[in-house]
């Protein structure tokens, strides 16, 4: 029995446990990382179909067509968005989708509902 220092099995040991507790550091910080890069995007969508709703809901005369679709760019990233203007059970009432994606992407990041009334009628 070693009374001086640590032996050289329990030492390899303590590194083995070591690296593997490191390891695991190291890649939930790659996916903080991934993750973080992710909301961003996804908060610049959000932004995208709030500007496409408020500039719906404050139009002097709207005259939407049932699907309008166009392109912003919020920090250098290009979005495209789709407007789609449904009629609802009640009369004079419209329901309102904006669905934004990356530009040349297909899954929605973004998609934001309203109601408008019938000012807004194609």
């Amino acid at each position: 029995m070693n009374t001086h220092g640590f032996s050289l099995l329990e030492t390899m040991v303590a590194l083995s446990v070591f690296s593997i507790a490191a390891m695991g550091l190291v890649s939930l910080n790659t996916q903080s990382v991934r993750i973080s890069g992710e909301l961003d995007t996804r908060l610049l969508a959000r932004t995208v179909a709030e500007n496409v709703a408020v500039d719906t809901v404050t139009a002097e005369t709207l005259g939407l067509s049932p699907v309008t679709e166009g392109e912003q760019v919020q920090r250098g990233r290009a979005y495209s968005w789709t407007r789609t203007l449904e009629a609802t059970p009640q009369p004079g009432l419209y329901s309102i989708r904006i669905d934004v994606r990356a530009s040349g992407e297909a899954p929605v990041l973004a998609r934001l509902s309203l109601l408008t009334t019938d000012r807004a009628a194609p």
